[in-house]
């Protein structure tokens, strides 16, 4: 018996929507831990510290994540297309 190769578009369809869905949770979390950030009691050094790596380079990650996420997402939503075009 001949191995299966293929997809099922709707199937691929469903992951690529659900990495637009994740990445935007994960940017919905990024602005609501902006907000508490910003909302917070606290001054000195460590919170300047803190604030400065939130806004440096723990923001600038999650923002490349939801990127890659909505860049897997396309790419799989293309390949379920490709399924369907050499289909028909």
């Amino acid at each position: 018996m001949a191995e299966y190769i293929g997809q099922i578009p709707e199937e691929v369809d469903r992951l690529a929507d659900e990495f637009e869905v994740k990445a935007g949770e994960l940017e919905d979390l990024k602005s609501a831990i902006t907000a508490k950030l910003g909302g917070t009691t606290w001054t000195g050094p460590d919170r300047d510290r803190f604030q400065a790596d939130w806004e440096g380079s723990l923001s600038q990650n999650i923002t490349q994540l939801v990127q890659q996420l909505r860049g897997a997402g396309q790419h799989a939503a293309a390949n379920a297309q490709e399924q369907r075009d050499a289909s028909a």
